[in-house]
């Protein structure tokens, strides 16, 4: 089923059926339209009733899409405070404070024949990728140039050691390839076409809770 179409699949409408909105709203509305066209005396019956019954698909509908829209934004958000309050706030935060107080951080490398290094001279690279092709093409980006690191024995990050022993590194939220496990369609493909709205929702959420720290470091939506 195409992205446009996924809110009308079954597990779409289970899902995103509201009971009680269909009971206070979209019932009472539809009802409110056949009253109206009721008594309007040259209508047939028969058109009365059946507008009236095409009034009830397309609010039923319309509730469907709207919550299916709200879901889908939910999941982007939810998996963003997951992210942002679990491991990106702790992280930048421990960083930012051991900088500004001009104290060295250890990197101790995953791979052994890379020499751990002790340096205050740290950048580091906040990617926002804005589909699931351009994530994919990302994280291929970055595992190319970089290499599992431990910072003083607490944050694991992806990070370059480059000749002049300074450190960059490269932060991207691999939760975002998280997001088609949480779907409502989840048993359907998650396209590239579907996934641009959702890591713009993340984004979005991303870049509101950035705004709210004192954190400096540059994001962008690619290596």
């Amino acid at each position: 089923m195409s992205a446009h179409f996924k809110w009308l699949a079954l597990e779409s409408i289970k899902k995103n059926f509201d009971v009680r909105e269909t009971i206070i709203l979209v019932f009472p509305t539809a009802f409110g339209y056949f009253e109206i066209l009721s008594k309007i005396k040259f209508l047939p019956a028969t058109l009365v009733i059946s507008t009236s019954i095409l009034i009830l698909l397309v609010l039923f509908m319309f509730q469907i899409y709207k919550n299916f829209q709200k879901n889908k934004k939910a999941v982007a958000e939810v998996l963003e405070t997951g992210y942002f309050n679990n491991f990106f706030r702790p992280f930048a935060t421990e960083l930012t404070n051991k900088l500004k107080m001009g104290n060295k951080l250890i990197f101790d490398f995953k791979n052994k024949k890379i020499p751990s290094a002790e340096t205050s001279d740290v950048e580091v690279k906040i990617i926002l990728p804005e589909s699931k092709d351009k994530l994919d093409n990302i994280i291929t980006a970055i595992d190319a140039i970089t290499y599992d690191a431990c910072v003083d024995n607490s944050f694991w990050v992806k990070a370059k050691l480059t000749d002049n022993s300074k450190v960059i590194i490269y932060e991207c939220p691999r939760t975002l390839t998280a997001i088609e496990h949480h779907l409502i369609n989840g048993e359907t493909e998650y396209t590239n076409e579907e996934s641009i709205k959702f890591h713009r929702y993340f984004t979005e959420k991303f870049m509101k809770d950035y705004s709210l720290t004192r954190f400096k470091f540059p994001v962008s939506s690619a290596v």
